[in-house]
């Protein structure tokens, strides 16, 4: 077999390949989410994922792409084609890239229609096609769902097939594939851990320009940039015998950082800037109000989602006209410290430069399509409200884009006023 990149101490770790299966996938009917978790996990145990494949209901294509695995790969994990419906086709395919037959096991068509009895469900002649399996491979218990899960081993390889639906995977994958892995490869599996620090209003270029020497000396930790909405995020990438020997590893270079991203530094791990304005209002005992007329209350959505019931006033949904009574009654009737607005930036504009031209007898000019976004941000004072941000950028090309990057313009004028309140 061919060596892949060497872990820490010289380790080879397994090479893995995942694969989803269902048209369903192929039609772009739902989003392959169940590859992105799988690969975080077997990453975070030092298995290295090399691979990922998506195939329909085909029986010819998944046969090819089973056989490859099992020749290529020493972790094969597929997930999908497990119900009991004529296109669930993993069972048939396995039991041809094995050449063995499928085996009827009357043990697992009693579970199946227990389970189905037990939830409330009539039970149906084509759920018996999920007690069918493979000749010669491992029953993995799916106490969560009707399709079963199973398991082949050949030498040093190990093929474990699931259901599709997430939440059955994940439970399966953790209580079976966990200790197997520790059991067929004690020697070659690490801890491999990415950590994620996030800075405010910088863009991806100029924290390059920040961190730049330490991006192109990284080994291990390895170091990337991935940019956002008004943040980028810097990724360390260890790969250590254990988690107490990648704090090890990633501590010098997360101070290093933290230390040069200065005041643009927000924290780190699933801290969004959303979520660490809602942390300072709660330590400041701050209630936000938020008045949108441009997005349906979208862009706000980030900020309930972590909020406390005392730090928010109300998210209002409000017309163009009505941003000064809305402003009002969230300071006035709800107790308000702060008020974000958000709204498209001169709404009729594109009219109002048609019916000029229009007048003027001329050609109008080439239409933009760039949508702005104006977001404000108003204080409460003893003697009324003032204004104390307010941005205009260009945020998207279309009315979508603009929406979606509204919530983190918000989010960014309200972390800069809150994290200068301690210079005042």
């Amino acid at each position: 077999m061919d060596q892949i990149n060497p872990n820490v101490h010289g380790r080879v770790p397994p090479k893995a390949v995942i694969i989803t299966s269902g048209s369903e996938l192929m039609l772009g009917q739902m989003a392959d989410t169940n590859s992105a978790w799988l690969s975080a996990w077997l990453s975070e145990r030092g298995v290295n994922v090399v691979r990922h494949v998506s195939v329909g209901d085909d029986l010819g294509a998944l046969v090819s792409v089973l056989t490859d695995s099992l020749r290529d790969y020493e972790v094969t994990l597929v997930t999908g084609g497990l119900g009991p419906t004529e296109d669930d086709l993993t069972r048939l395919a396995v039991a041809r890239t094995l050449g063995k037959p499928l085996e009827y096991r009357p043990a697992l068509a009693t579970q199946i229609v227990s389970f189905m009895i037990g939830h409330g469900h009539s039970c149906s002649s084509n759920n018996f096609r999920q007690a069918w399996l493979p000749a010669g491979c491992f029953l993995v218990e799916n106490p969560w769902g009707t399709a079963p899960a199973f398991s082949v081993e050949e030498k040093n390889r190990v093929m474990l097939f699931t259901p599709g639906v997430p939440q059955e995977m994940k439970n399966i994958v953790n209580v079976f594939l966990g200790p197997k892995l520790a059991e067929k490869f004690p020697a070659r599996l690490g801890h491999h851990r990415t950590t994620i620090i996030r800075a405010s209003a910088l863009g991806e270029s100029l924290v390059d320009d920040l961190l730049g020497d330490l991006i192109r000396s990284s080994k291990n930790p390895v170091l990337g940039l991935l940019a956002g909405a008004y943040e980028t995020r810097i990724l360390i990438t260890s790969k250590a015998m254990d988690a107490r020997e990648a704090d090890r590893l990633e501590a010098p270079i997360v101070s290093e950082i933290v230390k040069r991203l200065g005041p643009n530094y927000v924290g780190q791990g699933d801290l969004t800037l959303a979520k660490a304005v809602c942390l300072e209002l709660k330590k400041r005992s701050l209630r936000l109000g938020l008045v949108d007329t441009f997005t349906l209350g979208s862009a706000g959505k980030m900020f309930l989602d972590h909020l406390e019931p005392e730090n928010l006033a109300a998210l209002v949904n409000a017309g163009e006209n009505s941003i000064d009574s809305a402003v009002g009654y969230l300071f006035g009737t709800l107790g308000a410290d702060l008020v974000g607005i958000i709204q498209n930036h001169d709404p009729g504009q594109t009219a109002q430069v048609f019916e000029k031209a229009q007048k003027a007898e001329v050609e109008p000019p080439p239409l933009s399509m760039e949508t702005r976004v104006k977001a404000t941000v108003i204080q409460k004072t003893p003697s009324g409200y003032r204004e104390i941000a307010s941005d205009v950028p260009k945020v998207g090309r279309t009315k979508a884009m603009a929406m979606a990057r509204a919530g983190a313009l918000m989010a960014l004028l309200l972390w800069n006023h809150l994290k200068n309140l301690d210079q005042e």
